[in-house]
């Protein structure tokens, strides 16, 4: 199937063009590559969380500028989504864009050229009362991805600490 789109990948693991590639990065033992073992390095170092389990799949999708992250995060004392957006709706530095039903959730076009975050798919887990799943994105330029992640998680996890 690469054929249809070419042969030639650059410096990718795979064509983008028309592609979604789920690798980024060397490869690192164990089979993670070095910006998934970042990214899990950096939320434990931000969250000052040494052993705070965390797994990262990185995937390069074309886009012109921004990251992207689903986020599952799972506190101690079970969880309210719509309290979690009430949270994220009033907290400094966070877009909360939430109606999948009128097609209105986060994408890395609204948030190029902006310095929030934008949060959206906000949802209690099908399967952990302690956990919330969600989506954001961020323009990496004028704001890491990395960052708005974990200051995400510390608002929500400050309400129900």
């Amino acid at each position: 199937m690469r054929r249809a789109v070419g042969e030639d990948a650059g410096p990718f693991a795979a064509p983008l063009a028309l592609n979604v590639v789920p690798w980024s990065g060397e490869l690192c033992e164990g089979g993670w590559s070095s910006h998934e073992l970042a990214v899990r390095a950096q939320t434990r170092r931000v969250l000052q969380l040494d052993a705070l389990p965390v797994a990262v799949t990185c995937v390069q999708v074309p886009v012109l500028t921004g990251h992207s992250l689903s986020v599952r995060a799972r506190f101690e004392a079970e969880v309210d989504a719509s309290h979690a957006r009430d949270i994220l709706e009033a907290a400094p530095g966070v877009v909360v864009v939430d109606d999948p039903a009128a097609g209105e959730f986060p994408t890395p076009v609204d948030a190029a050229g902006t310095d929030p975050a934008w949060v959206g798919r906000l949802r209690a887990s099908l399967d952990d009362p302690h956990s919330l799943e969600f989506f954001v994105c961020a323009d990496n330029l004028r704001n890491g991805s990395a960052l708005n992640a974990t200051q995400t998680a510390e608002l929500i996890a400050g309400e129900f600490a």
